[in-house]
Formats: structure tokens, sequence, C-alpha cells
């Protein structure tokens, strides 16, 4: 009765292992799917960015930084969950560079869509009342500046532009010389239509910083959970207290033979005599 009991519980104990590592395969697939998109998520951030911001010295774009931060947090996670050595101390690793990507996608996110796109005024640029200037075709990056006549409802006054820059009257303030002003000039850029497509590059890497920050956390959240697991069969430590309980006691731990005195009453007899 007592074997049959040991191994229905035996039993019992391989079915929970197998289910446990059945869980485990599948959390660990699924982890892998979320760190390879975010690890794409978080080039596309770098090049975007990068572009963005090289498209024009009039805006200082910090999309990119994020996605740099998430790129390197995101592979530490692939190692730890591929490799089955030193799996606790890349993920370790990792959920403190996604965390301090996080933090920095969501100050990039503030940065980036209020105080860059919520100061760009794309009125006049949709009515045509902005002007591009050039010193000519082979001087497009040329440094050379020039006083430009500029005028709007209220004033007029002249502005100092350089050349491959996009400016636009209407939101220059002659009195403060466009100091504290909206951005009414973008320089380095080819056409007024590059602005536009700036634009719109500036919200897409807003968006794509939004996208990052929440599939961060999830991503975070998922590798805390792995982290912990035990790399071995997964046992609990009940299941453990459980199994070395109902162990046989082994040979060497058996108690010493209790000694039993010798009592021959011929030895009595011998020393008495």
């Amino acid at each position: 009765m007592k074997v049959q009991i040991l191994g229905a519980a035996g039993h019992d104990r391989l079915e929970t292992k197998s289910r446990t590592t059945g869980t485990m395969v599948r959390r660990t697939t699924r982890a892998l799917w979320l760190v390879v998109g975010n690890i794409i998520l978080s080039v596309l951030l770098v090049v975007l960015g990068v572009y963005t911001t090289t498209r024009t010295e009039s805006l200082n774009v910090t999309g990119y930084i994020p996605g740099v931060i998430l790129t390197l947090g995101s592979f530490l996670g692939l190692l730890g969950l591929c490799l089955e050595e030193n799996r606790k101390q890349l993920l370790t690793a990792a959920i403190m560079f996604l965390s301090f990507g996080i933090i920095t996608a969501l100050l990039c996110l503030v940065i980036d869509g209020v105080c860059i796109l919520l100061n760009m005024d794309m009125r006049p640029l949709r009515a045509e009342r902005c002007q591009y200037y050039s010193s000519g075709n082979s001087y497009i990056y040329e440094n050379f500046y020039t006083s430009v006549p500029c005028w709007n409802l209220n004033e007029s006054c002249t502005m100092t532009v350089r050349s491959g820059t996009c400016y636009c009257c209407d939101l220059y303030d002659c009195a403060n010389g466009g100091y504290l002003s909206n951005y009414y000039e973008f320089v380095g850029i080819q056409s007024c239509e590059d602005v536009f497509t700036l634009y719109i590059l500036i919200w897409t890497l807003t968006v794509l910083n939004l996208v990052a920050f929440f599939t961060g956390i999830l991503i975070t959240a998922v590798l805390g959970s792995i982290k912990d697991l035990d790399a071995s069969m997964y046992f609990s430590p009940a299941e453990n207290t459980e199994a070395s309980q109902n162990r046989p006691p082994s040979s060497s731990s058996s108690p010493p033979p209790h000694f039993t005195p010798m009592t021959n009453p011929l030895l009595f007899k011998v020393h008495g005599f």
C-alpha cells in the first residue's frame, strides 16, 4: 500500500514538473518575440531620430537617445533568455537598462512632442507665406549671411538669414529680434517643402517613443517574472521537502547495533577463585 502511495506521489510530481516546464517554455518564447520586436523598434528609433536631427540645424531632436538605451537593454535580455549560464545576471542588467530607457523615452516624449511640435506653427507654410533663401545651387551649404526685408500685418523690419534657410516673417518678432518666438526659420534644408517632411518625421518619432515607453514597461515586467525562476527542473521548495521526507532511509543512516555485555558464568568463577 505504501509503495502505491509513493508511486502516485512520484507520478503527480512528474506531471507537475512537465506542466511547469511547458509553461516556462511558452513564457520564454513569448518573451523572445517581445524582445526581438523591441530591438527592431529601438533600431528604428535610432535611425529615424538621427535622420531627423540631421535634416536641419534649427531643431535639436532627442528621440534617438531612448532607442540606443533600449537597444542595449533588449540585447542583454535576448542573451539572458537564450543562455542558461548567468541568466539571472543578464536579465538583471537588461531590466536596469530598460528602466533607464523607459524614463528617457518619457523625457524625450515631452521634449519632442511638447516643446518642439507645439512651437512649430505650420499655418504660414500651408498658406505659402514663407520664403526660401539660397545663394545659388552650388552654395547650399555655404555659411553666407544676408539681410532680407521682413514684414507682417503689424510691423516690418529686416532679418539676417543664412543661405539654405526657409524663413517665415509672420512668425518673426521684429521688436525682440526673434527672441522667444516660435520656430520662424529652418536652416540647412533645401526647400520650404522639407519643413513639412520634418514635421511628419517628428510626429512619427514622438509616436514611436510612446510605443517604446509602453513596450519597455511590458518587457521589463516579463523579464522580471522569468528572472527569479529556477534554472534547473523548476521544482518548488515544498516539492523538494516532500520528496526528501518520502525518501526511504539508507543503510548508512541506520543506528549502530546494540552492545550486549558478556555474561559468561565461568569468568565470574575464575575471578572468585
